[in-house]
């Protein structure tokens, strides 16, 4: 792996969060969805000796250049009623209720309103595609779109992942709730699955080849509660959201947690926190016999994650 970026400690909180500054909770979602930055600085490649295609990944500049030329429809659909077409999108989508399909239902929505709007040239030529080996379905392809200002056509496989880190933090290091779920897992499956189509069948454009392929991780990771001097490994994004994890059996570090200002989050709150829930939760606490439940929490405003496992056992993921 290429040498960390060194990054001071006050860096493990994102300072720029732009999509805090919108009131309805999915053109938050939305602004989230755009201005975060992808994970990765570049494409690893851990399949090397399988025949698999060059795979790139977008800037985090990317992701802000395109925040900044929609960020007036996002006050648009914050402030007026075509938020219901946003909210109508989502909704008929299918499965709208799991975080993966609604991180994909908000970059189609962009993508298709924003094409519309000339803000983007991105123009969504299939989504959802099916890949078969003869007559057995082997996967799916999440976007294929035409780059009118490249004359490309690109593949576009998203991932939203919020996943908890332990030293020496390289990407098998990253796992998620799911302890069979890791960052390099995520990686290898999207390059020896979906990216290896080459030909793709679309119901409206007929078949086209694709030219280009981007891998979209996006989501938040968190370092354990008690990680100083963190340094930035070279392929993931300094700027994305970074917060905290503590084991629900470190006594010593709940203890600094203030149990009076925390409640467990609603599922969907990975995303964006809905101060809404504030007011209608009782607190959580627990005791010394009580540990509290695996998930995410906030303590006012900051997210921190509760997990059964001591940073050596997440070592061990592979």
């Amino acid at each position: 792996m290429s040498e960390p970026i060194a990054q001071p400690t006050s860096t493990r909180l994102i300072d720029d969060a732009p999509w805090e500054r919108y009131r309805r909770p999915y053109v938050r979602d939305l602004a989230y969805a755009l201005a975060c930055p992808n994970v990765l600085t570049q494409w690893i490649d851990f399949a090397p000796h399988e025949n698999t295609h060059a795979i790139a990944v977008h800037s985090a500049h990317f992701w802000q250049s395109q925040f900044k030329a929609y960020e007036q429809r996002l006050t648009e659909l914050d402030t007026t009623n075509d938020y219901q077409a946003l909210t109508r999108y989502l909704l008929k989508r299918p499965s709208p209720n799991r975080l993966g399909f609604h991180f994909e239902g908000l970059l189609s929505f962009w993508l298709e309103d924003g094409f519309a709007r000339k803000l983007h040239p991105y123009e969504t030529l299939a989504n959802n595609v099916q890949l078969f080996n003869g007559k057995q379905t082997t996967g799916e392809i999440d976007l294929i779109l035409y780059n009118h200002q490249d004359k490309l056509v690109e593949h576009w496989e998203l991932a939203i992942k919020f996943f908890m880190g332990s030293a020496p933090f390289e990407p098998v290091n990253w796992v998620g709730i799911n302890a069979n779920d890791n960052l390099q897992r995520k990686m290898t499956h999207m390059q020896t699955k979906q990216f290896r189509a080459v030909w793709v069948e679309t119901e409206n454009h007929g078949q086209v080849k694709i030219d280009k392929r981007y891998g979209i991780i996006k989501g938040r990771f968190f370092l354990p509660i008690d990680t100083n001097n963190f340094s930035y490994p070279a392929w993931l994004a300094p700027s994305f959201p970074m917060h905290e994890w503590c084991d629900k059996n470190d006594i010593a570090n709940l203890a600094t947690i203030d149990t009076t200002q925390l409640r467990a989050a609603h599922y969907i709150e990975w995303f964006t926190k809905r101060s809404f829930y504030d007011a209608y939760q009782t607190q959580t606490v627990w005791s010394d016999n009580e540990p509290p439940a695996t998930g995410l929490y906030f303590v006012g405003d900051r997210p921190i994650v509760i997990y059964p496992r001591q940073p050596n056992q997440m070592d061990e993921a592979s």
